[in-house]
């Protein structure tokens, strides 16, 4: 995810601009006539997306059962309930198969009842011991250290 920013345009999160430098580099060793293929999208809701990667930071800081934001994102959407009951083939029991949240699967709408539902669930489930102010307060902490 990139932002536009006065001197050029930027990673929104720190691993977004280390993948966007990386990016930048390839593309200036790129020989004659080799091909590339990007995609490209324009997110509905980029300081949004910011505070949900915010959130994500959050948890992996703060919990030693999700320490990184990949392991944070499972757990964040089962918190929200974001899922739908499916049955494993080989066993029959039930699991939860996780929602997508790309940009091109949900409408901002459904993004900000899912962030929402986020919210509430990391302070419910994977952080109780965090009150809603000091989650609010530490959240703008992460996206300002973005910036």
């Amino acid at each position: 995810m990139l932002i536009r920013t006065e001197k050029g345009l930027r990673g929104a999160t720190q691993g977004d601009h280390d993948a966007y430098s990386k990016f930048k580099r390839r593309l200036e060793t790129m020989k004659p006539g080799k091909w590339l293929r990007l995609e490209w999208a324009t997110p509905r809701n980029g300081p949004q997306h910011r505070k949900l990667m915010a959130l994500l930071q959050l948890v992996a800081e703060n919990s030693e059962t999700y320490p990184t934001v990949e392991k944070a994102l499972p757990a964040v959407k089962l918190a929200a309930g974001y899922f739908d009951p499916a049955v494993d083939p080989r066993t029959g029991e039930v699991y939860p198969q996780l929602h997508s949240i790309s940009f091109d699967k949900m409408e901002q709408d459904d993004f900000e009842r899912f962030y929402s539902a986020a919210i509430d669930g990391v302070l419910q489930v994977i952080l109780p011991q965090m009150d809603r102010d000091t989650a609010d307060r530490l959240l703008e902490m992460i996206v300002e250290g973005w910036a």
